[in-house]
């Protein structure tokens, strides 16, 4: 069955389908209309963050690793179990979110996304990405505490592991990609190489996220994230995002990449100030920077893979704008005078954007490629 001659034919298009209808679920509950699940928000905080972001990890990685590795790719009967399970988590997390059952195929699911992952650099000696698998390996330690043990102190570790994540891999496709279609161009005035200012900037990232982790939205939390902001701003500046707007799945890149510094800057001013509130950062790293980022890296690696121009169209251009405005329409929600409506409207532009994501990806991973 050609859905399972490939990680990224099945877990990008349904990762998407999952997320366009956890939302309207989740908003269906928050307007009291259904009142089944004994705490509903965890559900909503778990299947966004658990649920969703595992299956565009599972895609990624094991599109990825081959090319990383030069080993095979998961077989048919691999990628077929992969996607049962999550799948199966997915199922059984909605019909009985407390059970013990539930909690335990859930569970399992990204320690062997990691040690599949492991398997294969570990071989191939690349040890360059194996800081990548053990990020997803942390991201279900922190999974483990949400379900079992502390559920704000689990959303804490999730939230800020997969932030260095996206520091780490969005800072190393976003100026290579820019750089090379700058340069078929003819542009000499590429994106900065690799140096200092990234550095700091991957540095103060990953010691933020660690000291969410130790010291909660406390003044040390807070001032390290304004250093941060600043660091991940200026990283983001040097990479000559305003160039290559007129290919929507390049700028697409950029955009997502500015809600870190943005998240960063939401954090410090929650820790250090009443400007903001937790919610807020959450939203802008999961509704922001989570949403158009994954969307981005699962569109260009599913076009790249199936042999079709990595090329945006213009409904590309219109589902990737619904993202942002629905993540901007939830994070300045808590400074509007009725927030409620903004949650909703912002959940329903950000839905809209993932089944648009889907119905343009599905036909392609059903398809032979070309």
């Amino acid at each position: 069955m050609i859905l399972l001659t490939g990680a990224y034919r099945p877990f990008f298009p349904f990762a998407a389908l999952f997320a366009g209808t956890a939302i309207p679920i989740w908003l269906i509950y928050h307007a009291g209309v259904v009142d089944r699940m004994n705490d509903p928000l965890l559900w909503h905080q778990h299947e966004m963050l658990w649920g969703y972001v595992p299956a565009a990890i599972a895609g990624f990685l094991f599109t990825a690793i081959p090319n990383w590795t030069g080993r095979p790719a998961l077989g048919p009967k691999s990628v077929a179990g992969l996607f049962a399970l999550w799948l199966t988590a997915r199922i059984a997390l909605f019909a009985a979110p407390e059970g013990a059952l539930s909690h335990t195929v859930a569970l399992a699911f990204l320690p062997i996304v990691a040690l599949l992952a492991l398997r294969d650099l570990i071989a191939a000696r690349n040890r360059r990405n194996y800081v990548v698998a053990g990020v997803v390996l942390a991201l279900g330690l922190a999974q483990a505490v949400f379900l079992m043990s502390d559920a704000q102190l689990g959303l804490t570790m999730g939230f800020a592991l997969t932030f260095v994540l996206m520091v780490h891999i969005g800072g190393r496709v976003t100026p290579a990609f820019s750089r090379n279609w700058l340069k078929k161009r003819g542009d000499a005035n590429l994106p900065a190489p690799f140096g200092p200012v990234d550095q700091a900037a991957i540095g103060l990232g990953v010691i933020t996220a660690a000291s969410w982790i130790v010291f909660d939205t406390g003044a040390v939390t807070g001032l390290l994230a304004a250093l941060a902001a600043v660091a991940l701003g200026v990283r983001l500046s040097r990479w000559r995002g305003f160039a290559v707007t007129q290919e929507p799945l390049l700028f697409a890149q950029h955009a997502g990449y500015a809600w870190l510094p943005l998240s960063m800057a939401l954090l410090a001013l929650t820790s250090l100030t009443d400007l903001a509130n937790i919610g807020q950062v959450h939203h802008a790293l999961g509704a922001g920077a989570i949403g158009s980022i994954t969307m981005i890296v699962m569109l260009r690696a599913i076009l790249g893979h199936s042999g079709r121009p990595i090329e945006g169209t213009r409904f590309d251009r219109t589902y990737l704008n619904f993202v942002h405005i629905g993540a901007v329409l939830r994070v300045t929600a808590d400074w509007t005078g009725d927030p409620t409506h903004f949650y909703h409207l912002g959940g329903v532009f950000w839905s809209v954007a993932m089944i648009c994501f889907f119905i343009r990806v599905f036909p392609i991973a059903l398809a032979p490629r070309v």
